[in-house]
């Protein structure tokens, strides 16, 4: 059937249901039109996604400003604190903005002083520079990536004429972390030196830094917590010593057994003492370095005059004496001077040095897919690791953490099932997520697709196939078309509305009343059924068959 035929008859069928029933369907269809308009919409609506985060006031106003200017639709969210947008426009937004500066964050800054006033006094002028100084320097703080918004506040005192009556200026600075960021000493130092730095007389002793959530971060810069931090400095260095050991281990029994089959712990035993070793060792084979010889001789003869020295031998006729004996003296000295080699070793030992490192490991067991029984699905089975594949694991884990037996490292590596009902849980409850999401996306354009199918299959095509029904001859001798029953579309046309009878049955009676044996004349059957058609008209509507007549009686 033609389009042009279905809606012509369509229109037919509608003029002959009642005032109740035309209402109820054009309702019918109003109702089909706006469900689908609705679901067409929400499915189509814009996404909105964050813009800026953690704004003031002064900013999320300079940011609204902004879109609207730039005709971006946008909401607010927070208490002002936070501005989303269409997911299309949030990255073009974004680094439009960032190219103006905005959001500035801090507060104001430098630019208080764009515009001078001739009346501002000098106190005034003080305050101005005290407050762009705080901004600028809050701004600097929240450009670190692990702080969302930062407040400064300084106290810088007058100068005064003599040094001896100057105080020393001080300053707080308040900082709101990210989420799941956290600030180390090392960066915490850095920024009371940014802040010291750009302040007059401001030492990073006298800067306080604190979280939002009270706590103090700037305590180890203090003298009397200098200890405390150095033992903290340790530890720390420890932990990173182990966290080193430990992914060299992981990452080559990851690639190795696949991510997940191993865990590896490290203890690290570190020696922080500072210790400077001065050590003399001498060669017990000495060397002759000098060597001196000396040897004297004496010898007495006798009969030699012999007399009491002095003023007594020397007068006249002395007293000599006669006689004596022969003596010999020998005298012989040997001096030998030794040189003994020193050695003298000056050994200052390294800061952190390690004494031991303890190494656990364990292995999950090996897992092997199979075919089932039935030969389609497959199944995992867990087989414990062989000798040979534990004492290969070892030397790997030895030779990443650098085993050195001198110093009694230990390595222990165990092969135990793992329990994996936790992360299996886990990756259906993604999976589950994820299907919920995908399903949730195609609902929206499946219930549009739902709801004009129901339309189609439940109104338009029943009152097509009631269209599409041949003539229906009744017992009577009254004729319908197209019978449309309460019970499929909730319309029922009255039994007295009657449609004339087609062309061929009429023929059909024509036939069966003429002789069977006579020709049939074409003619003749046409007038008949013209006849009859009048007829019918006029027994139906007698008042319009009357100005039918009327009107051709008068010429129109």
């Amino acid at each position: 059937m033609a389009l042009g035929d279905i809606i012509s008859q369509f229109q037919e069928t509608f003029k002959k249901l009642t005032l109740l029933q035309k209402v109820s369907v054009m309702s019918a269809v109003a109702a089909v039109v706006i469900s689908v308009v609705v679901v067409v919409y929400w499915a189509n609506r814009p996404v909105y996604k964050m813009l800026f985060a953690g704004m003031t006031s002064d900013d999320a106003a300079t940011v609204i400003e902004k879109l609207k200017e730039q005709n971006v639709p946008y909401k607010i969210e927070d208490g002002g604190a936070k501005i989303t947008v269409p997911e299309k426009f949030v990255y073009e937004t974004r680094l439009n903005l960032a190219k103006e500066g905005i959001p500035k964050g801090g507060g104001a800054g430098l630019e208080l002083f764009d515009k001078s006033s001739f009346g501002m006094t000098e106190f005034m002028q003080n305050v101005n520079y005290q407050r762009a100084l705080q901004g600028e320097l809050a701004r600097t703080i929240t450009s670190l990536k692990e702080i969302a918004e930062a407040r400064v506040h300084l106290s810088v005192p007058k100068d005064r004429l003599f040094i001896s009556d100057e105080e020393a200026s001080k300053a707080s600075v308040v900082v709101r972390l990210k989420s799941g960021e956290t600030l180390g000493r090392e960066q915490v130092k850095a920024i009371a030196s940014l802040v010291s730095g750009a302040v007059k007389g401001l030492t990073p002793e006298n800067v306080q830094i604190v979280d939002t959530s009270g706590r103090l971060l700037s305590e180890f810069l203090t003298n009397e917590a200098e200890p405390l931090m150095l033992t903290q400095t340790q530890l720390e260095y420890q932990r990173k010593v182990e966290k080193d050991l430990e992914n060299k281990v992981n990452e080559i029994l990851g690639s190795t057994l696949g991510v997940g089959n191993a865990v590896a712990k490290v203890t690290a035993d570190i020696d922080f003492a500072k210790r400077d070793i001065t050590k003399e060792e001498y060669d017990p084979n000495p060397v002759l370095r000098s060597q001196q010889s000396s040897e004297i001789n004496s010898k007495n003869s006798p009969d030699t005059p012999q007399g009491v020295p002095g003023v007594q031998s020397n007068l006249a006729e002395p007293t000599i004496t006669q006689g004596g004996t022969n003596s010999e003296y020998n005298k012989s000295d040997e001096t030998q001077n030794f040189e003994i080699g020193k050695t003298v070793t000056v050994e200052q030992k390294p800061y952190g040095t390690i004494n031991r490192i303890t190494v656990a490991v364990v292995v999950d067991d090996k897992k092997i897919t199979k075919k089932a029984e039935d030969g389609k699905t497959d199944v995992v089975e867990s087989t414990p690791r062989t000798p040979e594949d534990m004492t290969s694991i070892r030397n790997l884990v030895a030779m990443a953490v650098g085993y050195d037996e001198t110093r009694k490292d230990q390595i222990e590596v165990s092969n135990i099932s793992f329990d994996t009902s936790a992360k299996d849980q886990e990756t259906t409850l993604i999976k589950r997520e994820k299907t919920m999401e995908l399903v949730g996306l195609l609902s929206k354009y499946a219930l549009a697709a739902v709801i004009v199918l129901l339309f189609y299959f439940l109104v338009i095509r029943r009152i097509l196939k009631k269209m599409d029904k041949p003539v229906t001859v009744h017992e009577d001798g009254s004729i319908t078309y197209g019978d449309l029953g309460r019970d499929d579309v909730g319309l029922e046309l009255s039994m007295n509305e009657r449609y004339p009878k087609s062309l061929e049955e009429l023929e059909k009676e024509i036939e069966s009343e003429l002789n069977e044996g006579a020709p049939l004349d074409v003619e003749t059957v046409k007038s008949k059924v013209m006849l009859k058609k009048i007829e019918d008209f006029a027994a139906e509507d007698p008042e319009a068959m009357a100005n039918l007549i009327k009107s051709l009686l008068k010429g129109d």
